[in-house]
C-alpha cells in the first residue's frame, strides 16, 4: 500500500511513569546527535525496516501518570508492516519498562533520591540491534563522551543509510557486512585506537561469516547474553555491560571503571569536584543491592544533564 506522507502509524502507551519530554530534553543535550535526535519537541527515528529504511517522528502527549505517543511516518523506501514497525518503536523506546518499585525504594535513600527525583520517568533509549549497541560501546571505550559522539556520528554518514523529511536527515546504522568489509585506514577518521577499529572490523566479519550470532542475545538472559558478549575476543566487562543496557535495558553490572560515572559518584555522593575510584564506586552503588546498576544508570543520566 502506498501512503503520503507523514502519515500516522499509530499510538504506543509506555508503562507509567513515563517522562517523554525530559526524554527530548536529554537528547538535546547530544553535541554531536547520531541516529536519534529531537526536533520540535518530537523523537525522530530512522531505522531499518524489512530491507529498507523507515524514517520516524514521535510526539508525546498527556503526562507522565498517563502517557502516549503518537508514531508518524515522515518517509520511506520500503514495504511497510505496521505492527512489526510499531514493535520496533517500541522496542527503542523502552515502553515496556516499569521502574516504580525502583523509584519507591530510592526514596528511601536520601543520597540516591537526590540524584533520582529530577529524572523519574526517564528512560534510557534502546538501539536496534547489539551490534549496533557493541559498536557504539566500543568507539566509547576510554574516550571523552563528546568526542566519541562525534565519531559515531561520522560512522553513521560512513554509511550512508539516511532518508530525509521536513529538511531534516535521519541516519540508520552501518550494516555488519559494510564494516566488515572497511580496512583501519577507512575508519581513522573515528579517531580511536587502531586495536579498537580492529575489534570492530573482525566482530562485523564473524558476524558477517555466520560464526557469530550476536543478535541472539536479544532472546535472552541479561546473565546469558552478557556470558556471550565476554566471551567475544576483545570485550571486557565495561563494553558488555554498557552494550546491554543499550540492547535490553537491563542493568546488572556497574560500570565502575567508567570515569564519566567516577566523577558522577564524586559529585553527587562525595560531595567532591572529581572522580573517585573504581572500588569506591562499586562500594557505593552495591549498597543498593539488585538495583545497584540501575542506580548508576541513574546517576549517569543525572550527569549529562548537569555537565552538558
Amino acid at each position: 500500500m502506498s501512503h503520503k506522507f507523514p502519515y500516522r502509524l499509530g499510538v504506543l502507551s509506555p508503562v507509567p511513569p513515563y517522562n517523554f519530554p525530559l526524554m527530548i530534553q536529554l537528547l538535546g543535550r547530544y553535541t554531536h546527535p547520531i541516529m536519534e535526535f529531537a526536533h520540535a519537541n518530537s523523537y525522530w527515528r530512522t531505522l531499518h525496516h524489512r530491507g529498507g529504511l523507515v524514517m520516524v517522528r514521535v510526539e508525546g502527549e498527556g503526562n507522565i501518570h498517563h502517557p502516549q505517543l503518537h508514531i508518524w511516518v515522515m518517509n520511506a523506501n520500503t514495504t511497510i508492516e505496521p505492527d512489526e514497525l510499531l514493535a520496533q518503536v517500541a522496542h527503542i523506546l523502552c515502553i515496556d519498562l516499569n521502574y516504580s518499585p525502583f523509584y519507591e525504594f530510592a526514596k528511601s535513600q536520601p543520597a540516591l533520591w537526590a540524584v533520582v527525583e529530577p529524572m523519574i520517568g526517564l528512560h534510557w533509549l534502546r538501539t536496534q540491534t547489539a551490534f549496533e549497541a557493541l559498536m557504539h560501546t566500543i568507539i566509547e571505550q576510554q574516550i571523552a563522551w563528546v568526542a566519541a559522539q562525534k565519531a559515531q556520528r561520522w560512522l553513521v554518514e560512513w554509511g550512508g543509510h539516511f532518508l530525509e523529511a521536513d529538511g531534516l536527515r535521519g541516519y540508520a546504522f552501518p550494516t555488519p557486512s559494510q564494516i566488515a568489509g572497511a580496512t583501519v585506514d577507512e575508519l581513522v577518521p573515528l579517531k580511536i585506537t587502531f586495536k579498537r577499529m580492529n575489534l570492530m572490523i573482525s566482530i562485523a566479519q564473524r558476524i558477517t561469516a555466520g560464526d557469530l550470532n550476536l543478535e541472539s542475545i536479544l532472546d535472552m538472559t541479561a546473565h546469558q547474553a552478557y556470558d556471550v558478549l565476554v566471551s567475544i575476543k576483545g570485550i571486557g566487562r565495561w563494553t558488555a555491560s554498557w552494550t546491554l543496557q543499550r540492547t535490553l535495558a537491563v542493568h546488572h553490572v556497574v560500570g565502575h571503571n567508567d570515569v564519566a560515572l567516577q566523577a558522577a559518584v564524586g559529585r553527587y555522593f562525595f560531595g567532591i569536584d572529581g572522580k573517585v575510584s573504581p572500588q569506591a564506586t562499586l562500594d557505593t552503588f552495591h549498597q543498593y543491592g539488585d538495583y545497584a546498576a540501575l542506580a548508576a544508570n541513574y546517576t549517569i543520566m543525572r550527569w549529562i544533564f548537569d555537565k552538558y
